[in-house]
């Protein structure tokens, strides 16, 4: 129970934040770890390049302030053998550490040679004209660059911060990495688990092998219950089949009883970013998209009522009137939804009357 809060309010809080959550990065590409270099540089008050202190073996001294003031450049911080091997054999690398007060505990940012030095400096420069926000478009824009970088460990920290960008967005510099690039990487599946942002990128292909290969992973995903980037690969595949993309996901796994829950999720996920592509700016082909998934989340519910809560969501933040009366009645089947879906349903339930109608959904 919520003291001195009304149930109204709290169901508002809870689908502004998944409203908000939607708008500001794309739910399907976000990889780990979710904690940049460059977060860790930015939340910093202070930022030093640290060697080995030659009076206090295996411990650190600042030889240089990157960010903030340092009155006393001796750090108490350990270093594990290996790391200080190589820093012996590598006189120009560094350690870079950060702490927020000058109170604080110095923690271990990177390990920098003078390719990884140059690139967190130009991080700590440019990030005094970004936004809060992680997916500020300057902040986007700086590590899109970035992306095609020969040094692997700054190509990582690119993907990761890109990962977490809109997706309009990731459509829009999609172009900027090779296709070569794009499919070398989905090759390597050591990184399977970072396949994601690199997938969406590849469905705005409109190479023909590029349309083969997404389809060809669509099918396999289907065919052997396969959830691993699959919200990504239903993404790419209605985006390089824009005719029949939406039916034939819903004829793949709406119309089928057995499909998982994690299934069923994962592809709900890739619909979501693509029918929440532009947010209260949606483009008209968005809003006809938004229509047709929404005719294809009726024929998923008359097979998955269970999934009324993820339906009630993106209706609700696309403004959209449809299936009240289906809503209602799957509500009142007590044993269908868990408690986050009953808030989610309701909570749809009580707004659109608000919402234009939808019309027809058969």
């Amino acid at each position: 129970m919520f003291i001195g809060i009304s149930r109204s309010a709290v169901l508002a809080a809870i689908i502004t934040m998944m409203i908000s959550a939607a708008a500001e990065a794309c739910m399907i590409c976000v990889p780990f770890p979710k904690t940049t270099h460059a977060d860790k540089l930015i939340e910093s008050e202070t930022v030093v390049m640290a060697r080995e202190n030659m009076d206090k073996p295996f411990f650190l001294r600042a030889v240089d302030v990157l960010k903030g003031d340092v009155d006393n450049p001796e750090i108490d911080s350990f270093i594990n053998s290996i790391t200080r091997r190589k820093l012996k054999r590598n006189p120009n690398d560094v350690i870079v550490l950060g702490r927020m007060g000058s109170v604080e505990t110095w923690r271990s940012i990177a390990y920098a040679d003078a390719d990884y030095l140059k690139f967190i400096r130009a991080i700590i420069n440019r990030s005094y004209t970004w936004q809060a926000v992680r997916s500020d478009p300057k902040r986007i824009n700086f590590f899109t660059a970035y992306l095609t970088h020969e040094n692997p460990r700054i190509r990582e920290q690119a993907y990761l911060e890109v990962g977490r960008a809109p997706y309009a967005v990731i459509k829009r510099i999609s172009g900027s990495v090779p296709r070569r690039q794009i499919r070398e990487f989905l090759g390597n599946w050591r990184l399977v688990e970072w396949h994601s942002l690199y997938i969406l990128m590849l469905g705005q292909s409109r190479d023909p092998d590029d349309i083969a290969y997404i389809r060809q992973q669509f099918e396999t995903a289907a065919r052997y219950g396969l959830e691993t980037n699959l919200s990504a690969w239903v993404s790419a595949f209605i985006e390089s089949h824009p005719d029949t993309g939406i039916g034939k996901v819903e004829a793949r796994y709406f119309r089928i009883a057995d499909r998982s829950r994690t299934e069923l999720e994962e592809v709900l996920k890739g619909l979501s970013v693509l029918g929440s592509e532009g947010g209260g700016l949606a483009t008209k082909d968005i809003v006809e998209r938004r229509r047709r998934i929404v005719k294809s989340y009726a024929k998923l519910l008359d097979h998955h009522p269970e999934m009324a809560g993820w339906v009630a969501k993106d209706l609700t933040v696309w403004r959209i009137r449809a299936m009240v009366e289906r809503m209602e009645h799957i509500k009142s089947q007590e044993s269908v939804l868990d408690a986050s879906s009953k808030l989610t349903v309701n909570y749809y339930l009580s707004m659109a009357p608000q919402f234009p109608a939808f019309g027809r959904i058969y």
